[in-house]
């Protein structure tokens, strides 16, 4: 009798500190999950509001906004640009979105806000973040910590919008809601507990019953929660894609943007650092005579010159990434194939260039260089042998062109 009581005393124990182990493991479990869902929701927010704001401003023109003035409120490029703002904040899921104006000392204040309710006002103050520094000194940055405003409290991030002369000329300031982003955390997290109570009390119901399939209710509780979250991530990759597309893509000739252009840059320079470039060209490409035809003909007529002198760059060169870095400024990255035979592509696109000059088509000047490893400490250097030659070839279709 005795040792069955001390069997029932050890069996219970046994239970007691089995229970007490499932039951430590559901809170580190929930803890965990609680832990990444909000790294994972705040890094989805943080992308979704950079993609939005690097997208935005890629739609933007860097000369028009940078001329705006408080007088210039009702003009055609402050209405171009009022409507590009405002199709971002009625098509995509985000609070507010706003063209920043950058001042002097580290200041910045409104310059177009698309809000239909309460707008800022032209000149208005804006309260300066680091993200906000960073956009300004061009890089595109998201704040770290929400602020408070007027307005409400807020998650925000800032794209640099380009002028032609490759300096920011403003900034598109996307926000998100703080509030709404804690709501969705507490939400998440109360799945999270609910899901760990449930499945607790299987557990409990299971090893009062019988010591086997003890977690395939959570397995599958979890299971389900993994499939849902999944799903979700799929379909917010798909509209960060569809954003990042824009960003990247120059919307007047479908080549790459100078953002694509500029990320292709630190890869290269990384790659000189390293030692490990296995060689690159350049070759920089201007257009002869753009302006002229902008002053003349007027900018639709110029607009049709520089996709023209797009679309014969990409034929020719067809197997390289293809740059607009502005107005009539583009650039090929020679390399794999095109790198061993960029001399010969050249020549076939300069040959077609001087027949055009008779034939009143498109006329691009170009000059091209190669990386060499025993001198080149960076991209730049080999950037700045190709513009020289450019500049060369281009006084060179002037002489033969009279």
């Amino acid at each position: 009798m005795k040792k069955t009581v001390t069997k029932l005393k050890a069996n219970v124990r046994v239970f007691i500190i089995a229970l007490i182990f499932m039951m430590i493991t559901q809170i580190i479990m929930g803890v965990v999950l609680i832990s990444m869902s909000n790294k994972q929701l705040r890094e989805q927010i943080n992308a979704r509001m950079l993609d939005t704001a690097n997208a935005a401003a890629s739609q933007i023109d860097g000369d028009a906004v940078k001329r705006l003035t408080e007088e210039d409120m009702q003009s055609a490029g402050y209405n171009k640009t009022l409507i590009t703002l405002r199709l971002f904040q009625q098509n995509i899921k985000l609070d507010y979105i706003y063209l920043v104006k950058i001042d002097e000392g580290d200041k910045f204040s409104f310059l177009i806000d698309p809000d239909t309710e309460r707008p800022g006002q032209y000149g208005e103050p804006i309260k300066t973040t680091d993200a906000m520094i960073n956009a300004a000194n061009g890089r595109a940055d998201a704040d770290k910590e929400a602020y408070r405003d007027e307005w409400g409290r807020f998650y925000s991030a800032y794209s640099p919008v380009w002028d032609s002369n490759g300096d920011v000329a403003a900034l598109v300031g996307v926000d998100f809601n703080a509030d709404k982003y804690d709501e969705e955390l507490n939400q998440h997290k109360a799945v999270v507990v609910i899901i760990s109570m449930i499945a607790t009390t299987i557990i409990i119901g299971v090893v009062i019953v019988m010591h086997t399939f003890a977690l395939e209710g959570e397995k599958a509780a979890y299971r389900k929660e993994l499939d849902e979250t999944l799903k979700r991530e799929k379909v917010q990759e798909q509209e960060l894609g569809s954003v990042r597309q824009l960003a990247y893509t120059d919307p007047l000739t479908g080549v790459k943007s100078k953002r694509a252009y500029l990320e292709a840059i630190e890869r290269l320079d990384r790659e000189i650092s390293a030692g490990s470039s296995a060689g690159f060209g350049v070759i920089v490409f201007d257009l002869n005579g753009l302006k002229n035809i902008n002053d003349t003909l007027g900018h639709e007529e110029g607009d049709r010159y520089i996709q023209a002198g797009s679309a014969l760059i990409c034929d020719i060169f067809s197997h390289s990434p293809v740059f607009r870095i502005g107005g009539d400024e583009f650039v090929v990255l020679l390399e794999g194939k095109d790198y061993e035979s960029g001399e010969k592509l050249l020549s076939e696109f300069n040959k077609k260039i001087e027949e055009n000059l008779h034939s009143g088509k498109v006329v691009v000047s170009t000059g091209l260089d190669e990386f060499d490893p025993r001198f080149d400490i960076s991209f730049s250097a080999v950037f700045e042998r190709a513009d020289k030659k450019m500049y060369e070839r281009k006084c060179y279709l002037k002489t033969i062109a009279v």
